[in-house]
């Protein structure tokens, strides 16, 4: 298992982020701007997180995705941790944006403060409706990642 920072092309890793988030309209939006990091194994790119600054003092994890085929091997918590290190020097904190569905699992992996709620953020900044499995997501929650 390797993690490493994607410079260019980030775009070839598409069918990833979609994963995570399901229009390419959004990604495009942040991609450009953010940084990428993935966890190859076996050559293949398994699991990838994108960050970007919100400002001088926070920045976000914006996009976490992890193939179907290896979720549960804990890639996603591993990238997580990693990303910690990378941006605790950086900055006071991290912030991240999720359904209601995933919050014991940023929780779990350290965003234990929340931050804010977004309402109707699903329905404002989407085409279709999001589902996250049996939830029609229409609010975006923020939990944070305190640094300093």
């Amino acid at each position: 298992m390797e993690i490493r920072k994607i410079e260019y092309d980030k775009e070839r890793y598409l069918s990833l982020l979609l994963e995570a988030d399901p229009e390419k309209e959004a990604i495009d939006k942040y991609l450009d701007k953010g940084e990428m990091y993935i966890i190859e194994e076996d050559g293949d790119a398994v699991c990838e997180v994108v960050v970007t600054e919100v400002d001088n003092d926070t920045c976000e994890l914006k996009n976490i995705a992890t193939l179907p085929k290896v979720r549960g091997k804990g890639y996603a918590s591993k990238i997580i941790q990693y990303i910690f290190e990378v941006y605790k020097n950086k900055y006071k904190r991290m912030i991240v944006g999720t359904t209601e569905n995933m919050i014991p699992f940023y929780v779990l992996n350290g965003f234990t403060k929340y931050h804010h709620t977004v309402k109707n953020f699903f329905i404002d900044n989407y085409n279709e409706e999001i589902w996250d499995g049996d939830l029609h997501c229409i609010d975006m929650y923020y939990y944070s990642k305190e640094f300093k």
